[in-house]
């Protein structure tokens, strides 16, 4: 049964659509928690990067997608991080705004 099907019988099973926000509310509060700690541990990683090459990640993220600092894994895994975490902070803002 996919998403939209399963949706489509909660509707069914909680007509009062308050009811049916209420469970839903729950849901994107424990999706949203969930969020809130991999953003720390992105964020805990990434200092670690920054303290390890004594760089800020703007700074760092700039110059890595220029060309200029080469292609050492470790650059791709701090640079993948930043891609994360922005990823991640825009969906964490989208789903705050609808609680």
């Amino acid at each position: 049964m996919n998403a939209s099907t399963k949706l489509q019988l909660l509707q069914d099973i909680y007509p009062n659509s308050e009811e049916l926000d209420r469970i839903l509310e729950k849901l994107l509060t424990v999706a949203l928690d969930e969020h809130q700690q991999r953003l720390q541990r992105y964020d805990r990683d990434i200092r670690s990067f920054e303290a390890q090459y004594k760089m800020e990640s703007d700074s760092f993220y700039r110059r890595f997608e220029s060309g200029e600092l080469g292609d050492d894994a470790d650059l791709f895994e701090w640079s993948g991080l930043i891609e994360l975490r922005q990823e991640l902070r825009d969906t964490v803002l989208q789903a705050e705004g609808l609680l």
